[in-house]
């Protein structure tokens, strides 16, 4: 088999400056006639209708690309070697020159949150070097479902990344205040958009004004939140309740109330996952969902005792929202009654702005699946253990986020102040 190869020069021009040009078109030598320059289409009569006609094809190819050349110069005068091979290619394999399809460029703000979420499952996180976690691409979601809401009250399709700017934040904000959310939940939104904007190409976050932090800046407060201390544990943990369903849900909290473990992290706490200690006594060893962080969480008596009542095979966990209905039943039987002040920012009804209020619950109205990791940091920490041996079971990367766990009351930081005082003047 040998390559055609075809040679241009223009008319009644000398025949030295002629130019070899390749087709890639492969005919067996035999059949090419070199001074005519074409295919061969019949040497004997041995040969079969196939052979004939992929003869034709061939010729009828070359016959094609010396016309299309021919045009070519007609209409551009006289080319170049390189212009000429170029051509050539483009004419027999027009296959390799498609342009290849864009990707469509994100214009619009629910044009970035979808985009960053359809890249979160291959997008690595920076100071992690792991892939996007199934949780935190759910956060996300839940902030899309929200700018949809937000678009259809308004009555707009979408925005465009220009124009998200400070009167969108404001407008933004306003909505999930009005919704009922608390400062942080909004705050978490907020966060969402901004990652979302700041996947976006330098020169599209150049024109947005929110992911200008002293223009739109991040929400967040300190909320008051309570803890249940240990008498108050103790008295939720021998209360008869009146239903099997109020039961488990006891016993879950409890348990997560003496391993500091979040809710997340509750069916982690089974028989496969306990290890002995070099002191003989057990652990669990357990990796938490949300940030990925080993633990080893010593077992102590009282969340042994739950753990032996179902034979350490725990309920079936149910969902978080339904666990807390029924775990705030359990604490309004077991008489936790005092009265709490919880202060956050929410929407005033009247000015409709966002405002700093103070409410009065029932302390039974304000516990939650979470309280129990606040309780259990809280009535350690009164225990005088170390703060960072306490940071080890949680599961805490800094002190300043772990502070906000613990729950003493100036009051109580009072007398536990005085009584190691006294303690202290008693060795001297």
């Amino acid at each position: 088999m040998s390559e055609v190869q075809i040679f241009y020069y223009p008319k009644n021009a000398p025949r030295g400056t002629r130019i070899r040009l390749h087709t890639g078109i492969m005919v067996e030598t035999s059949r090419f006639d070199f001074k005519g320059e074409k295919v061969k289409i019949k040497v004997s009569k041995t040969e079969t209708k196939e052979i004939q006609k992929g003869c034709s094809e061939q010729e009828k190819k070359l016959n094609d690309l010396n016309n299309h050349l021919e045009k070519i110069v007609k209409d551009n005068g006289a080319l170049g070697k390189e212009e000429l091979q170029l051509a050539i290619d483009k004419f027999l394999h027009p296959e390799k020159f498609v342009p290849k399809e864009e990707k469509p460029i994100v214009q619009t703000l629910m044009q970035a949150v979808e985009k960053f979420i359809a890249d979160a499952p291959t997008r690595i996180q920076p100071k992690k070097g792991r892939p996007i976690g199934a949780r935190t691409i759910m956060q996300h979601k839940n902030t899309q479902s929200k700018l949809t809401e937000y678009l259809k009250k308004k009555r707009i399709k979408d925005i465009n990344i220009s124009d998200v700017n400070q009167d969108f934040y404001n407008s933004f904000v306003n909505f999930l205040y009005e919704q009922g959310f608390k400062m942080n939940t909004v705050g978490k939104h907020i966060k969402n958009i901004k990652a979302a904007i700041n996947a976006l190409p330098q020169e599209q976050r150049v024109m947005c004004e929110f992911v200008e932090q002293k223009k739109c800046a991040k929400l967040a407060e300190d909320v008051d939140t309570i803890y249940l201390t240990e008498d108050e544990l103790n008295t939720i943990a021998t209360i008869q309740l009146p239903a099997e369903y109020l039961d488990k849900v006891r016993d879950q909290f409890i348990l997560l109330a003496w391993t500091g473990c979040r809710y997340s992290d509750l069916d982690k706490l089974n028989r496969d996952n306990i290890h002995k200690m070099s002191n003989g006594h057990e652990c669990f060893k357990i990796e938490q969902q949300k940030t990925e962080t080993k633990v080893i969480i010593p077992i102590l008596p009282q969340a042994r005792e739950i753990l032996e009542k179902y034979d350490y095979n725990i309920p079936k966990v149910i969902a978080n929202q339904k666990f807390n209905e029924f775990l705030k039943e359990v604490a309004r039987l077991a008489g936790l009654d005092d009265e709490v002040t919880i202060t956050h920012t929410q929407i005033n009804e009247d000015s409709k702005k966002a405002e700093r209020v103070t409410q009065r619950f029932a302390k039974w109205e304000c516990v939650t699946a979470h309280t129990a990791r606040r309780s259990f940091a809280t009535n350690m920490y009164k225990r005088d253990f170390p703060t960072l041996m306490i940071m080890a079971i949680t599961g805490h990367k800094s002190e300043s986020a772990f502070l906000k766990y613990i729950k003493v009351t100036e009051e109580e930081n009072a007398e536990r102040m005085m009584e190691k005082f006294m303690q202290q003047s008693k060795l001297y």
